[in-house]
């Protein structure tokens, strides 16, 4: 017989989905099949894919919390930029709606949980939208870090960092987390990542086993291509989904 002591459940963290909808139905299955339920989303939801409005419909039929990106503030804000950017982030607007943008808009910047902080880019500031890139990028995140562990997505490449170490630790897959240090966990991205390997990211952090997973899923690039070419956005949001660059 048990003991009646119930384990934690493992938490899974998904960020920059970039309207790319075959990564982030492949991901969402991929987390279900091993009976995870807990799902947080670090933002950019939308920009650069040509699925936005079946992107943010199926966060929202899943019930998953979902921080603000800088691709959803233009999207839900307005953006004054120009060149190809701005007639992507024009395009986007046009396809959702009032009341899809109002839920982009409206998004917290920040989780504020026992168990984790996440943001989409860094602390202090995130509504200025810095990039962790470099350990003096860390130490200034980790002097406004307030929990053990912080989730964070924007760079679209898996990274760790732990406070006090001068450079990046370097990772395989799995890496224990300790509750007595400061560590900084980018969660890599699902539909459009840069780490040279074309396959969508995400992390599950087990807290039964104090690690942080992660995970690489195949999904249909093809697919997403097209529906880039579809909607006639340029041509080098799709070659590079191939790239993973």
């Amino acid at each position: 017989m048990g003991d009646g002591i119930s384990m934690p459940s493992p938490i899974a963290f998904i960020s920059d989905i970039h309207a790319n909808l075959p990564a982030l139905r492949a991901v969402l299955a991929h987390i279900a099949g091993q009976g995870i339920t807990q799902i947080y989303c670090l933002g950019d939801v939308v920009g650069y894919g040509g699925s936005p409005v079946e992107c943010v419909d199926l966060l929202r039929e899943n019930g998953i919390p979902c921080l603000k990106g800088n691709h959803d503030a233009m999207v839900a804000h307005g953006n004054q930029v120009a060149g190809r950017m701005k007639l992507m982030w024009d395009w986007t607007e046009q396809q959702l709606s009032f009341e899809q943008r109002s839920w982009l808009a409206e998004l917290p910047m920040t989780f504020e949980l026992p168990e984790f902080q996440a943001v989409h880019a860094m602390l202090p500031m995130p509504e200025e939208w810095g990039y962790v890139l470099t350990a003096s990028h860390a130490a200034m995140h980790f002097a406004y870090q307030t929990n053990p562990l912080c989730f964070i997505g924007h760079t679209h490449s898996p990274a760790f960092w732990i406070e006090g170490e001068d450079r990046e630790h370097e990772i395989t897959s799995i890496e224990p987390v300790f509750l007595d240090r400061k560590q900084l966990i980018n969660v890599g991205s699902v539909g459009q990542p840069r780490d040279g390997d074309g396959r969508a990211c995400y992390v599950i952090y087990r807290l039964d086993q104090q690690d942080v997973w992660w995970r690489r899923v195949d999904y249909d690039i093809q697919a997403a291509q097209h529906a880039i070419e579809d909607a006639c956005l340029p041509l080098a949001f799709a070659e590079r989904l191939s790239r993973g660059k």
